[in-house]
């Protein structure tokens, strides 16, 4: 566990909410067939494999795989460990429960258990030593009251589902497992962490790309990506350096894939809208303008020309917007390489030199960042005036 990130509360919720979303139907659904196969007494037995099975589930899911319904009964099957952990940690909580120190220590013993499971599920370990490595994460980590107050929300958010007649669980349940496991990877795998939250940047973006758009963007996030990599395994002071530019390169990325986006709309516009069927429309109006039996028409067909005029004009601009788009996502790349070139050279350089280099790409991002934004803002126009 060396080199453990330090991690805030709220990220890990953050994370576990967009992890969740990802399949919410699926988690809910089988939360829901989980419930009516654990009704007591089975309870007492069941409950474990279940919550087992969520684990797997959310396993799967943070590591962009699909989870399926069935796969909350894995745990009958798989995780029997589970059984016995669970009751080992019931024990402990109906003991503690019934001492004045055990208000204290309650929480603790929830972050252990909901480090211990990931680990008994995901690294297939003992019992013994899923619960010694999750009690010795908890106590030497670098902020046991981090994990005190952990393990007091979590359970708080999965009771909170009780409100609505108990339908709620059905959500919130599976969102604590979700959180638990994002704390599990950042605690124990923080590369796989680094891999899934900085070098898969858009897996949960609003918008989907069809693949004839998604080859330019990739590239840019592939570039996107060696340049992360370089911050990521260089020395602190350089780190230091470049911390400024992670933002810059994390924006000119998102605005490459809005700008891939964009050009994916022009498209689809420009193929159903074509020049050609717009001067027959021009045609049929001038017409029907020039047999006009009174103003009243006469005026509306006149607007009517108008509108379709300006469509025209618009249906010009798009295609030289295209080709700057075109352009635009080209030398983005371009850029990216440089900038990777120039980090390459800054770990290799003296710090007061790497200092300037480093104020050079930060310039270099940020200009390119006003040249996007200049074209996102004459999309936006475009759009507006259409």
């Amino acid at each position: 566990m060396a080199g453990q990130p330090i991690v805030t509360i709220e990220q890990w919720f953050t994370e576990g909410w967009r992890l969740y979303k990802r399949h919410p139907a699926t988690f809910f659904f089988a939360s829901l067939l989980g419930a009516l196969v654990c009704i007591p007494p089975a309870f007492l037995f069941f409950a474990a494999p279940l919550y087992a099975g969520l684990y797997y589930m959310a396993l799967k899911s943070m590591r962009g795989e699909k989870p399926r319904i069935r796969d909350i009964f894995t745990g009958f099957h798989r995780y029997w460990g589970a059984l016995f952990l669970w009751w080992l940690f019931l024990i402990a909580f109906i003991v503690l429960c019934t001492t004045a120190i055990g208000i204290l220590v309650t929480p603790l013993l929830w972050a252990i258990s909901m480090l211990a499971f990931p680990l008994l599920i995901d690294e297939r370990k003992g019992v013994g030593s899923s619960f010694g490595t999750a009690f010795k994460a908890v106590f030497t980590w670098k902020n046991c009251a981090r994990f005190w107050l952990y393990g007091l929300v979590v359970p708080l958010v999965s009771f909170l589902g009780v409100l609505g007649f108990g339908f709620g669980l059905f959500i919130t349940v599976p969102l604590a497992v979700c959180v638990q496991v994002i704390a599990y990877r950042d605690i124990f795998k923080p590369e796989e962490a680094f891999q899934q939250e900085v070098l898969e940047p858009w897996q949960d973006y609003p918008f989907k790309l069809k693949a004839k758009y998604i080859g330019p963007v990739s590239r840019i996030r592939d570039s996107r990506n060696q340049i992360f990599e370089q911050i990521h395994s260089a020395d602190d002071s350089v780190k230091s350096l470049l911390e400024g530019s992670i933002e810059h390169i994390d924006n000119v990325f998102a605005k490459a894939a809005d700008l891939s986006h964009r050009l994916q709309q022009i498209d689809d516009y420009l193929e159903t809208t074509t020049m050609q069927v717009l001067h027959i429309e021009k045609t049929e109006i001038t017409r029907k303008l020039a047999e006009s039996p009174n103003a009243a028409v006469y005026a509306q067909y006149e607007e009517a020309l108008q509108t379709l005029e300006e469509r025209i004009e618009n249906h010009g601009q798009l295609e030289e917007l295209r080709e700057q788009i075109d352009a635009r996502l080209m030398t983005i790349r371009v850029s990216l390489d440089n900038t990777h070139a120039k980090i390459v050279r800054i770990r290799t350089t003296e710090i007061s030199n790497a200092r300037l280099e480093s104020d050079d790409v930060s310039r270099a991002l940020r200009d390119l960042q006003i040249e996007m934004d200049a074209l996102l803002k004459s999309l936006d126009e475009m759009s507006e005036a259409s």
